[in-house]
């Protein structure tokens, strides 16, 4: 019967038996105490419907309290302090994670980034044994970054900053491959006292500023710096596809020693200079494989390309607008890229209208997944987010790429199956996706090419309301 139906039942029932005679009281009273306990039977949390007026999010008509609907009728949620079967390891209702369940109603664990008072010494979220906390979660022996100074160390400052006074936990010293700002002009990290940095870490001065370029090397791991005035330098006779064609500049040969992903920095010192950063393949060509102008007087400008081993580069460290003045160039290369494959990077979002941001880099990544639909693409290298909501809502991520991307999003890392695809079409196009997620359910989010395209990108992810 209709609900509609049973409530007009009901009324007509109570309205005869406030009709009765006194003769007939008795029959009045039993229907109405009868009509009032069907009445309580059939409508309620439990009746199967989820009634707006009792406040219930929902009714699924059952007693059991691990599916998605509480016996209170309220929807189930990683916090509610009970454990749903299948979809949440445990249920503590509280937001401590030090404790043995943590965000996203998970069991604490070596490696989650949480660490479990009376269990673990520490929880940096990685599975390295060389810094502060090792991969059982125990500190590190060396301990490097902890902020203090353990057995083997020199000095520990607690941050990665290269260019002060304690590198890796080691006191910084000329030829250690990082320019210690304001005592050091550039520091190359070998015993070579007439390159482009001699062995005191002062910049030789070059007979020559232009092409072919004064040679330097970086290794996998080894940064180096260098440095230079491009006052000295004369008149500009080189230019990038974004300027520089009024300032001189300092031109260097970069050869990485190896395949990977080649980051170089140009910093100006002062704010005389407003610095622009180009890479060419070849010196004196017309074609510039990177070339960035993105800041002003006094900042510093990035490129990021993947490089081929013993490939020299030419670098150029120039100005905007004839300014000149002081620099530091750095070059670092690495061929680990975080997020390459399964499990990819962890991203946490604790609460309704959470945001996390991260950035990144496909090129030096390996081709390891392949989306559906418009966003298949295989042999295009891709980086992988686990993104774990603590509660259920819709989680949007957004790509904003430098290349023509796609972004697609999956429950199982390593099957096909797909919850979300983008594939707007075009450079630099932003790819969005918005898909319903269940709280304390791990989701992988995939950041893609098209038809072998690659680049740099930045990535947000929210957790809205559902």
């Amino acid at each position: 019967m209709p609900r509609s139906s049973l409530l007009l039942v009901l009324m007509i029932s109570g309205s005869l038996a406030a009709c009765g005679d006194s003769g007939s009281g008795g029959g009045g009273a039993g229907g109405g105490v009868g009509g009032g306990s069907a009445g309580g039977d059939l409508l309620g949390c439990g009746d199967g419907f989820a009634d707006p007026d009792l406040a219930e999010e929902c009714d699924d008509g059952n007693l059991d309290d691990a599916d998605e609907c509480l016996n209170d009728c309220t929807l189930a949620k990683c916090g509610d302090g009970v454990i749903r079967a299948g979809l949440e390891d445990c249920d503590d209702a509280n937001a401590d994670d030090t404790d043995s369940c943590v965000t996203g109603c998970l069991e604490a664990s070596c490696g989650d980034g949480f660490t479990f008072v009376g269990a673990e010494d520490c929880d940096d979220g990685n599975e390295e044994d060389g810094d502060a906390c090792s991969s059982a979660c125990t500190a590190g022996a060396a301990g490097c970054g902890n902020g203090r100074v353990d057995a083997g160390e020199d000095c520990d400052d607690g941050n990665e900053d290269p260019q002060d006074d304690c590198v890796a936990c080691a006191t910084a010293f000329c030829g250690d491959g990082n320019a210690h700002l304001g005592v050091e002009d550039c520091d190359d990290g070998n015993n070579i006292d007439d390159d482009t940095c001699s062995n005191g870490c002062q910049v030789n001065i070059p007979l020559d500023f232009g092409c072919p370029g004064q040679s330097i090397s970086v290794a996998v791991g080894s940064p180096i710096t260098v440095g230079g005035n491009t006052a000295d330098a004369g008149t500009g006779a080189y230019e990038g596809s974004c300027g520089g064609e009024e300032s001189p500049e300092f031109v260097f040969a970069l050869t990485p020693a190896a395949d990977g992903l080649l980051t170089i920095e140009m910093l100006a010192i002062n704010d005389d200079l407003d610095p622009i950063l180009y890479v060419k393949a070849d010196c004196e060509g017309a074609t510039t494989l990177q070339c960035a102008d993105a800041t002003f007087n006094g900042d510093a400008e990035e490129v990021v390309f993947t490089a081929q081993g013993g490939t020299t580069y030419y670098v150029f460290a120039d100005g905007w607008g004839g300014t000149t003045g002081e620099f530091l160039l750095g070059a670092d290369l690495v061929t680990d890229v975080p997020g390459d494959d399964c499990p990819g990077v962890t991203v946490l979002l604790a609460n309704l209208n959470d945001m996390a941001t991260a950035s990144g880099n496909t090129s030096a990544a390996e081709p390891d997944r392949v989306g559906q639909g418009l966003c298949n693409s295989p042999s295009t290298k891709d980086i992988v987010y686990r993104v774990v909501p603590s509660v259920s809502g819709k989680l949007v991520a957004a790509l904003d790429p430098s290349y023509d991307a796609s972004l697609y999003v999956r429950q199982q890392c390593t099957q096909t199956a797909q919850l979300a695809c983008s594939e707007m079409g075009g450079v630099g196009g932003l790819e969005v996706t918005n898909t319903p997620v269940t709280g304390g359910t791990p989701y992988f989010v995939i950041v893609d090419g098209k038809n072998g395209d690659s680049g740099a990108y930045n990535i947000e992810f929210t957790l809205l309301p559902p």
